[in-house]
């Protein structure tokens, strides 16, 4: 049994791996969060790096899951002071004093690393972010695998998954545009990679096995869903699914966004598969289960499934 440490395990995608380690019984968790701690997650500042430091001393985990982060590229937009205290700052310090304690650390990041414009990235490739959130998160890896060569680096693409709240997924955020049914126009020009928290939750199960295993697993991952599609399919799909009309939509072929993004990050996740480590949800059925669990979520919208 490992010691297992999680940042952000308040978020959707802290939440998931948290519920996933938890559920396998193998290891002990000691989950953290911020603003949303409650029994159970610690409260950590981690702008605070003597807090941080002393956190890390006092419980000793084997392995970090570095899942805390400011996600939305247009608050990283507005304050970029903060987004830099969380994605880099706080980064560093989790990093140098996990590399005192022995911890070996996975940090959370993202494919807006990219510019979009060479599709199906290999890790080997060179980062080239078009906003300042990409940016923040890019240093942070810098950051951390300077810190110690053997951490790692998983960039994720998109994110579903169960939800207290529908802001906190760029894809179910997107229900509210279902839900308003005056004239709207919806981006068709970007694609992404929808991909669900639980597929990434075991991902990092295996990973974690991987490492106590002894197994070299170091450097820079990919990981992703194999579909790509627009905010304006992805639209598609879950009214199709929640029996909403999406006649009120009109597909849109270029930017609409107010901090810039890249049109087509998608993530080529060859460095995991050859461990075996690959994606097992599809968006249709993964997007399904992720509605079914998020019902109090639905309902404080004003949606039910079925």
């Amino acid at each position: 049994m490992a010691k297992i440490m999680i940042t952000g395990a308040t978020g959707l995608l802290g939440r998931a791996v948290k519920e996933r380690i938890e559920a396998s019984q193998v290891h002990q968790v000691i989950a953290t969060g911020f603003s949303r701690a409650q029994a159970g997650i610690y409260k950590l500042d981690l702008t605070q790096a003597a807090d941080v430091d002393e956190f890390i001393a006092q419980h000793r985990p084997e392995v970090i899951v570095h899942c805390a982060a400011e996600r939305r590229p247009d608050v990283s937009e507005q304050d970029p002071a903060a987004a830099l205290a969380l994605n880099l700052g706080a980064t560093k310090a989790l990093a140098e004093s996990a590399s005192k304690q022995g911890a070996w650390v996975i940090y959370i990041s993202t494919d807006y690393v990219f510019d979009g414009t060479e599709p199906n990235y290999a890790e080997s490739d060179q980062p080239n972010p078009v906003n300042f959130y990409g940016e923040s998160k890019w240093l942070g890896e810098q950051a951390l695998l300077e810190t110690a060569k053997d951490f790692a680096v998983l960039r994720l693409p998109i994110l579903y998954g169960r939800v207290e709240q529908v802001s906190e997924s760029a894809i179910l955020v997107l229900l509210n545009q279902l839900l308003d049914k005056q004239a709207q126009e919806v981006d068709h020009w970007a694609v992404r990679s929808p991909t669900s928290t639980q597929d990434i939750a075991l991902a990092i199960e295996k990973m974690i096995a991987l490492r106590l295993a002894k197994k070299d697993l170091s450097g820079i991952y990919h990981f992703s869903g194999k579909e790509t599609m627009s905010k304006y399919q992805m639209l598609l799909v879950l009214g199709e699914l929640l029996g909403q009309s999406s006649q009120h939509l009109t597909p849109v072929a270029e930017p609409t966004d107010s901090a810039k993004r890249p049109k087509d990050c998608s993530l080529s996740c060859e460095r995991l598969a050859l461990l075996g480590v690959t994606s097992q949800v599809d968006f249709r059925s993964g997007v399904l289960d992720a509605l079914e669990a998020s019902t109090p979520a639905l309902s404080a919208i004003g949606l039910r499934l079925g």
